[in-house]
């Protein structure tokens, strides 16, 4: 049987010298507490296995920890499969899935994205380069989609951009998209106008009917025939594309950023926590790209936040995933520092 490390926990007050830190041994507060230790000691599976017994106490936080693992292990059906387990459960949306750097197994070249970034007019052009772009594309390849740049339909682009999503869907391509919200949006406030154009709620029935949102495609096909008198599409029950982030746009402040495991074998990230610290008084640092911080660096790395709170610096640590902001909370972490995990419940 797997060894279970204890933790230490912090308890902060503030005394007449400043911040006193006792730190308690103690066994984990509740499962949760436990498999985010497991994860950090490397104890990977046991941790996925008790993660798993709590789902069906509704503990949302278990969930998400489940998410980044999957996310991390590049185990995209797992992923999905839980997703919608938890649309099932929490009748909301799931978190979308991240592409990570864990250290999964990689894809062959016919599994690759190919990814195309619509401009901001939707028109002849970027419905030619999206044809192209699906086109190009080995048949069992992911194809994604970005929207979240498009100000402006025109009729044309209308269209051939809902002709070939339609045509990409009957041909079983595996879609994902992004920043269609605001594509919708538009088009939505577009179908409102008096002199609305069909092209326009076309292209929208094709949206709903690509991600999989039956309820709001036969809503809007009923609103469709009413007002151009003529018989709507019918739905289509096909595989959903899958909603992924846009590419995160480079950070333009001057956070530190960190990536991989930060481990005892890796404290050169740690020294890198310190030099920066030691140069700005707003010690702001982003996560987003590692993986684990490691049960045995923990230490360590309370130690180098206490020094930036002795010397009167404010602490940020951002876009961490939820199996390090669970280790972070247990260890009263979050009593050094303000947290903005990526995911929240």
């Amino acid at each position: 049987m797997e060894s279970r490390p204890t933790e230490t926990l912090l308890t902060m007050e503030m005394g007449a010298s400043g911040i006193v830190v006792e730190e308690n041994s103690g066994a984990p507060q509740s499962p949760v507490d436990e498999a985010a230790i497991l994860y950090a000691s490397n104890q990977v599976d046991v941790a996925e296995r008790m993660l798993k017994e709590v789902l069906a106490t509704g503990d949302r936080r278990a969930w998400l920890m489940l998410f980044d693992l999957y996310c991390i292990q590049n185990r995209e059906k797992d992923f999905e499969q839980l997703a919608l387990d938890y649309a099932v459960r929490f009748e909301s949306s799931p978190p979308v899935w991240q592409q990570t750097n864990g250290n999964g197994p990689s894809k062959s070249p016919q599994e690759q994205a190919a990814s195309l970034e619509l401009p901001g007019l939707l028109n002849k052009n970027a419905a030619v380069s999206l044809h192209e772009s699906i086109s190009a594309t080995d048949k069992k390849a992911i194809v994604r989609i970005d929207f979240s740049r498009i100000e402006m339909v025109d009729e044309y682009g209308a269209d051939e951009c809902a002709k070939l999503l339609s045509a990409a869907r009957k041909a079983k391509r595996k879609l994902q998209v992004s920043g269609v919200d605001r594509l919708t949006a538009l088009l939505q406030d577009l179908n409102r106008a008096t002199q609305s154009r069909a092209v326009h709620w076309l292209l929208l029935l094709e949206l709903y009917q690509t991600l999989g949102q039956q309820e709001l495609f036969e809503d809007l096909a009923v609103d469709y025939a009413v007002r151009f008198e003529v018989s709507p599409p019918s739905w289509s029950e096909v595989q959903a594309a899958v909603v992924v982030q846009a590419a995160p746009v480079e950070s333009l402040d001057d956070a530190l950023c960190l990536s991989g495991e930060i481990t005892p074998s890796t404290d050169s990230m740690l020294q890198q926590l310190c030099s920066y610290a030691a140069t700005h008084n707003e010690v702001l640092v982003d996560l987003s790209k590692v993986t684990r911080v490691d049960y045995g660096s923990v230490s360590q790395f309370i130690s180098v936040l206490m020094q930036c709170l002795g010397s009167g610096k404010s602490i940020t640590l951002r876009g961490h995933n939820a199996l390090i902001h669970e280790l972070f909370r247990v260890m009263g972490i979050d009593q050094l520092a303000q947290l903005l995990p990526r995911n929240t419940v």
